[in-house]
């Protein structure tokens, strides 16, 4: 089925009405793991977006999160380990009305957010073109230290896109960087309500700014098991365990460095080179 038959012309009559609208919007996002390297890795991923907020992450991911916003609001405070495992980490919430975006990431016992007040500036070409049935025009921005290309369409008027891309007159159905080492491609949008708010309910979060959130990224690539240090504190009356060991021992710290450096190495070209806040 192709793309814009998923779309019900009526819900696009009104620019104004469609913000009060939830959509869930399918990209296949593809990257390389080394700037020069030929294949892709390729992963699903979705954007949710609900009145003034939206969510991106992977799909797979957002499948979990659904089911821990369930659990929670049935009483739970237990989880099953997921059935499938991700690649992108990490989940980018934005406030279309205040124009803050959240990067958020999970790491252990914890989430660590981090707030960023920068936002894309375009360049809106007089470039047109037809992408998937849609009359899609080129915008061009200069973000976190990569020149990207993309095409949004003013028939879906919804001024968002995948990751931390948005304030276009349109929805963007394609964006990639310059040296196409990522590329986001829509492949499907459904008009539909969903919920992920409680997915962190029992979980401890630490909030950083840019400048705090670089520091601490840049300790915990050469070293992830740094965050066990002092958990197993004299006070506490219970022991963190990792897969069934103390967070002290160093098989603990071995198994969890080994894990997740496996997960860092997979997005080693970053989409980002420099911060966006500087």
């Amino acid at each position: 089925m192709k793309l814009k038959q998923l779309l019900s012309l009526s819900a696009f009559i009104s620019s104004i009405a469609i913000f009060s609208q939830s959509y869930k919007i399918i990209y296949d996002f593809k990257w390389k793991t080394e700037e020069h390297s030929k294949d892709y890795n390729s992963e699903l991923t979705v954007l949710l977006k609900n009145e003034d907020k939206s969510y991106f992450e992977s799909l797979a991911k957002f499948k979990y999160d659904s089911i821990k916003t369930n659990l929670v609001n049935q009483g739970s405070r237990s989880f099953p380990a997921p059935k499938q495992q991700w690649k992108l980490q990490t989940l980018i919430s934005k406030d279309l009305k205040s124009q803050a975006t959240i990067a958020e990431e999970n790491f252990f016992d914890k989430v660590y957010l981090t707030t960023y007040h920068c936002k894309p500036e375009w360049k809106i070409l007089q470039e047109k073109n037809k992408l998937f049935n849609y009359n899609v025009q080129k915008a061009e921005t200069n973000f976190g230290g990569r020149k990207w290309i993309a095409w949004f369409t003013n028939e879906i008027p919804i001024s968002d896109g995948p990751y931390k891309f948005f304030g276009l007159p349109g929805l963007i159905l394609k964006i990639a960087d310059s040296k196409e080492n990522f590329i986001f491609e829509i492949k499907g949008l459904t008009k539909e309500q969903n919920n992920i708010e409680g997915r962190n309910a029992y979980t401890a979060k630490v909030n950083f700014t840019p400048k705090q959130w670089e520091t601490f990224w840049s300790k915990y690539q050469k070293d992830p098991s740094m965050i066990f240090a002092n958990l197993n504190s004299p006070n506490n009356t219970f022991t963190y365990v990792y897969h069934g060991l103390s967070v002290d021992s160093k098989e603990a710290k071995e198994m969890y460095n080994k894990t997740e450096k496996e997960k860092i190495d997979i997005l080693k070209n970053p989409i980002e080179t420099k911060s966006c806040e500087q």
